[in-house]
């Protein structure tokens, strides 16, 4: 009986020291060089990236965080500078068969184009899906927010303007666009309005009534009413039913329909109010993060903060 434990006791130990040197050496940090030219740094398993480890793909991509089985999976960083096009991505949060899926943070910028973007949330196979996203670009600043069931869009023409409204000054009527559409969660058709103001008093649309997600997930009027401006003698009145127009009336416009236009935002901005928290943290990153820290000046560079140190 004794000599069956220690034979028990030892093929124990056999087995805790076999996996325990396995996993030593799976934790080791080393160099790949792989077939497509990237090189990698880090724990390997098998010959792959598994565990911690930093990837760059030649000057311009970089990643460090966590692999499993030589894929991008866990949580971890990746900068992308997408010469020529001199678009910077940086994405940190989730990943999951090499893409982003999960809570994150995704910034695009280029400088050349006047263009900033910060989404936050949700994201699957690289796409938002539910979060709050700020954008910056020549011609404004546009927030949108959007989950399964609810999707928000607005815009303003400054940081002047958008610090305004974040800190709940929203009778100012300074908003040039308010979209909202919301639907029951086992429901094909969004209930909802899209106002749209026209530069200098000239211009601008009302749409309300039900929606459906169309061509690149734009939203459709199905049925409802949309009014346009179209000239300085009338705006159009349009009637939809079950997708499809069924009648149309010019109305004169008389100086009026920019007023009615911004009526209709003034007595919906409410609708903002869930929302101007979120907004207002991505606003704040959004003017304290102009480009990425820790950056030199050369165009094929990638942020020196890497690789991370673990």
């Amino acid at each position: 009986m004794i000599r069956k434990c220690l034979s028990f006791l030892t093929l124990a130990l056999l087995f805790l020291l076999f996996t325990h040197e396995e996993t030593e050496a799976s934790n080791q940090k080393i160099s790949l060089t792989l077939p497509n030219g990237a090189t990698y740094y880090g724990e390997v398993k098998n010959n792959k990236p598994h565990g911690k480890g930093t990837m760059r793909w030649g000057p311009s991509k970089i990643y460090s965080g966590d692999w499993y089985n030589g894929q991008r999976s866990g949580t971890g960083k990746y900068i992308s500078d997408r010469l020529p096009e001199d678009m910077r991505i940086v994405y940190e949060g989730e990943w999951k068969y090499d893409r982003p899926d999960g809570t994150g943070i995704c910034r695009e910028s280029s400088p050349d184009l006047a263009f900033h973007k910060i989404s936050k949330g949700l994201f699957k196979d690289h796409d938002l899906i539910s979060g709050h996203t700020v954008t910056q670009s020549i011609v404004g600043i546009w927030f949108d927010y959007r989950n399964g069931s609810t999707f928000l869009e607005f815009s303003v023409s400054n940081l002047e303007q958008a610090n305004e409204l974040m800190h709940s000054k929203l009778a100012r009527g300074h908003i040039q666009l308010l979209n909202y559409y919301k639907r029951e969660k086992s429901a094909l058709d969004y209930n909802g309005f899209e106002y749209s103001r026209g530069m200098e008093g000239y211009g601008g649309s009302i749409s309300e009534g039900v929606y459906r997600t169309g061509d690149y997930e734009v939203m459709e009027l199905y049925t409802g009413v949309n009014q346009r401006f179209e000239d300085v003698e009338y705006y159009r009145v349009e009637n939809y039913k079950n997708g499809k127009l069924v009648s149309a009336k010019d109305m004169p416009e008389n100086g009026r329909f920019a007023g009615i236009v911004q009526g209709k935002i003034n007595n919906h901005k409410h609708v903002l109010q869930p929302y101007l928290g979120e907004f207002s943290k991505l606003l704040k990153d959004f003017e304290n993060d102009p480009e990425p820290l820790n950056c030199n000046n050369s165009s094929t560079s990638i942020c020196e903060a890497f690789p991370i140190v673990f």
